[in-house]
């Protein structure tokens, strides 16, 4: 079986994923969710922490020393993770909502290739992570694939429709994701014509 990571989700859920804006803050909205990812990759699974040094982050991540720091600074500001400095080297924790542990996995050996090759800039990058981080957070248990329309891909991440089709190119081109077309027609599937997202690199 593939090695996975696992990532806490309540965040998206009651926070949002269009908590992560553009314009000015960009690149810190990439920062913050590359290094959440990163974090998760190199977590303990029971204890949710890791400890690592900043040029870890930097190298797993692709992001500079100041944008690495102001990740973890936006990602502190949304309760989302918990930094303990007292030690040589700093401790990350992944925090976990009240009555609220809901967690999804990530593909530890596919991200770690993959993560450090994403660009950091622009309002695309930026789309194409808060749409895979959704695809990971909604995906079914028995199975690496995710059912759903355009309007709620949308509708979930606050992302433009502009932004969605050179987004998903982004996780194509790094092998993250494939999508496929379902006409929605036989009884029992989900109703109308929509995409099929399978996350790459996670076995069921």
């Amino acid at each position: 079986m593939a090695k996975w990571s696992a990532v806490r989700t309540w965040w998206i859920r009651d926070l949002g994923l269009s908590t992560f804006i553009g314009g000015q803050q960009t690149g810190s909205s990439i920062a913050a969710l590359k290094v959440l990812m990163a974090v998760a990759l190199m977590a303990d699974f029971r204890t949710r922490k890791a400890r690592n040094s900043l040029s870890d982050l930097e190298k797993l991540t692709g992001l500079s020393k100041p944008m690495v720091l102001r990740g973890i600074q936006e990602l502190e500001q949304k309760a989302i993770l918990r930094v303990d400095r007292s030690g040589h080297v700093s401790e990350y924790e992944m925090t976990v909502a009240q009555k609220d542990e809901y967690w999804c996995k990530l593909p530890y050996d596919l991200l770690r290739k993959q993560l450090p090759e994403i660009t950091n800039r622009g309002v695309v990058t930026l789309s194409a992570l808060k749409i895979y981080f959704l695809l990971a957070s909604i995906r079914p248990n028995d199975s690496a694939s995710v059912p759903i329309k355009h309007e709620k891909l949308r509708e979930e991440t606050g992302i433009q429709t502009r932004h969605v089709r050179p987004a998903l190119d982004i996780l194509i081109n790094h092998s993250l994701i494939r999508v496929s077309v379902n006409e929605g027609t036989d009884p029992g599937e989900f109703k109308g014509r929509h995409n099929v997202y399978t996350l790459r690199g996670l076995k069921v």
